[in-house]
């Protein structure tokens, strides 16, 4: 698909006709917001005002949250839990791919036994890193580390409250990246299940016709 945001035809209730919106705004018509790139200060801003939006228009309806997303920083995507935490309505949570950082966080922290993740997902958790570009004296560049450090310990101390591991083992773990599957994420405690698809029934009407994928009628012989 060429670059730039895919739109999707929809009719509003009452319209006789069609119009083209983005596929993400289509998403939230439904209740769906998918997190697909990394948890930045601009990710934040606009997922926290999708979530009170959808919270104004229905205030318990659950809303669904996908995550394919390679990290962000650890101060946006606090902003984001706390938002989560404020809602009435219950959210469940989707690990389609990669969940790193404070976006393996956000995973965890959907409605307790609506957590989930697809059987090929990852989880990756690691401590917060300076940011890029510091640089100063000597007491400016202990002023970030020491902020680093302490978004370390939020951090630590909101996995303990979503998984049940102690801070000095969630704390452990980070000292390095750690690389979790599906299956042990759950062992973890970042999620409740891990989905696998039903394969689709086959209709009985269903008529197969030659081509990839199809059978062939003499069993494969050249």
């Amino acid at each position: 698909m060429a670059g730039g945001v895919p739109k999707v035809p929809y009719k509003a209730p009452g319209q006789q006709t069609y119009e083209f919106i983005d596929v993400f705004n289509r998403l939230y018509r439904e209740r769906i917001v998918y997190i697909n790139q990394d948890m930045d200060d601009e990710t934040a801003n606009q997922t926290i005002a999708v979530l009170l939006y959808l919270e104004q228009e229905d205030a318990v309806a659950p809303v669904q949250m996908y995550f394919n997303c390679a990290g962000g920083t650890t101060a946006a995507g606090l902003a984001v839990w706390d938002c989560m935490r404020s809602v009435k309505y219950p959210i469940a949570t989707l690990n389609l791919g990669l969940a790193a950082s404070i976006s393996a966080l956000l995973v965890a922290a959907g409605t307790p036994g609506k957590r989930s993740a697809l059987p090929n997902a990852r989880f990756l958790l690691q401590a917060p890193n300076l940011p890029e570009g510091v640089r100063g004296q000597a007491s400016d560049i202990a002023v970030e580390v020491k902020e680093v450090l302490r978004q370390r310990d939020r951090f630590a101390a909101a996995l303990n409250k979503l998984t049940g591991q102690t801070e000095e083992k969630i704390k452990e773990v980070m000292q390095r990246d750690f690389y979790l599957s599906a299956p042990e994420a759950v062992q973890f405690g970042l999620i409740d299940k891990v989905l696998s698809p039903a394969p689709p029934k086959p209709s009985k009407a269903a008529k197969y016709t030659a081509g990839i994928g199809a059978p062939s009628d003499n069993n494969g012989a050249l």
